[in-house]
Parts: C-alpha cells; structure tokens; sequence
C-alpha cells in the first residue's frame, strides 16, 4: 500500500505527458489541419485535370480517326464536292418514341447546303438527307425518319428500283418493288442515282425481312441500316 501511495504522483505525471503527446499526434494544430485539406483538395483537383485532360484525347484521336477516314473514303472521288459538318445536336434524344430521327449540323446555306442533299458517315454510308436549312445551322433527317424518303436500288439480278422510307423511326422500308421481282433477303440498297444531286451507288443498308402477300401489288421489304446512328459527330454533305 505505501509502494502504490508512493508511485501516485508519478502516475499523475506519466498520464499528463503522455496525455498531452497523443493529443498532439491525433489532433494536429489548425494550420496543419488547413494544410492537410489544400493539400487533399490539390490532388483531387489534379487527379480531376487528368481524368479531363484523358478523355479530351480520347475525343480528338477518335474525331481524327473519323476524319482520316473521310479522306481515304474520297480519295478516289477526286470530283466528288463535299463539306464536313459537325453534329451539334440529336433532336429527341430523350423521346424513346421520337429517339433518332434527326440530327443538326452546324454548317447551313451560307456554306452551300440546301434541302434534299444526302448526307453520309465517315465510312461512306448513307445517314439521310438534308430536310430543312439555316444560315449556319441545318437539320437532317435520318433514315429511320419517315419523312426521308430516297430512291434506291437494290442490288439484285434484275437492279430493282425502289424508294426508301423510315419505319416507325426504328428501321427502313423500301416501297414500290413489285411482286415479281427477284428479291432476297441480305440483298444490299443503294442510292439509285435517280435523284438529283445524289450519286448512285452509296449504301443504305440491307434486306432483313420480305413479306410478300398474294393480293398485295407490292412487296413489303425492310431493311437494316448499316449507319450507326448513335455515334455520329461528324457527317459529309454531298454538294452539287
């Protein structure tokens, strides 16, 4: 009992150092607790320039992978006039029931557009035409748009002609082919040259589905766009 009145004191001053030195440890002064927060908020800024700076590179090589293949696609089109345009917006993009019928580019008549031109993606495929024109601004309907009506051909025995039109904006129908002729299913459509200021030959898409009833004076086709809607950025108007 005298040994345990004797260490008491000591004890008091053991628990005030020590008290005091993991006070100091586990709560830092105020300057250092600012420091820690600047120096926390600088390497989440930094990390977040970073993340900016990787996907601002992955747009610009994926923007001139897209141009690179504009180029090589009128290459040998040495008298082929076309301007690029960039999408500046998918109009309905949130209307499930309206999603992708049209798009807006951002060149219009005072870089020579004017309705009814056709418009293409970077691999050379049919994406729809030109419907109405701005100064600086134009809108296109895309082919799943049942205002976008294109005279085809399908690439068969017999060079069926035919006019393309969307379908519920989801698909492509070709109207107007008649019951006799040689239709398949994976037979390819192409611009019929028909039209003025559109070439022949550039690619629509292909036959998926043919229903042809015996009292119907027409076929009726579908056709699967080859164009992928959902990525366009950058589209070519084909000038006259």
């Amino acid at each position: 009992m005298h040994l345990i009145g004797v260490l008491r004191p000591m004890e008091s001053v053991l628990q005030k150092w020590f008290g005091g030195w993991f006070s100091f440890i586990y709560n830092p002064a105020p300057a250092e607790n600012e420091q820690c927060a600047a120096d926390l908020e600088k390497a989440q800024k930094s990390q977040a320039d970073q993340t900016k700076l990787e996907a601002e590179n992955l747009e610009l090589s994926q923007e001139n992978k897209e141009l690179q293949e504009y180029l090589n696609f009128f290459s040998d089109k040495k008298n082929q006039k076309y301007l690029l345009a960039r999408v500046s917006l998918q109009e309905n993009f949130l209307d499930a029931a309206k999603y992708g019928q049209d798009l807006v580019i951002n060149k219009g008549a005072q870089d020579g557009l004017k309705p009814d031109l056709v418009v293409l993606d970077s691999q050379g495929l049919v994406v729809g035409k030109v419907l109405e024109v701005k100064d600086h601004s134009s809108r296109v309907c895309l082919l799943t748009n049942n205002t976008c009506k294109l005279a085809v051909t399908i690439l068969n025995s017999n060079r069926t002609i035919g006019v393309s039109g969307g379908e519920l904006g989801l698909t492509v129908k070709v109207n107007f082919v008649g019951q006799t002729e040689p239709v398949s299913v994976g037979d390819i459509i192409v611009t019929s040259g028909l039209e003025e200021n559109i070439p022949s030959g550039l690619v629509l898409g292909k036959i998926s589905q043919i229903s042809d009833q015996e009292n119907d004076v027409w076929q009726s086709i579908n056709v699967e766009p080859l164009v992928n809607f959902n990525s366009l950025k950058i589209v070519s108007v084909i000038l006259p």
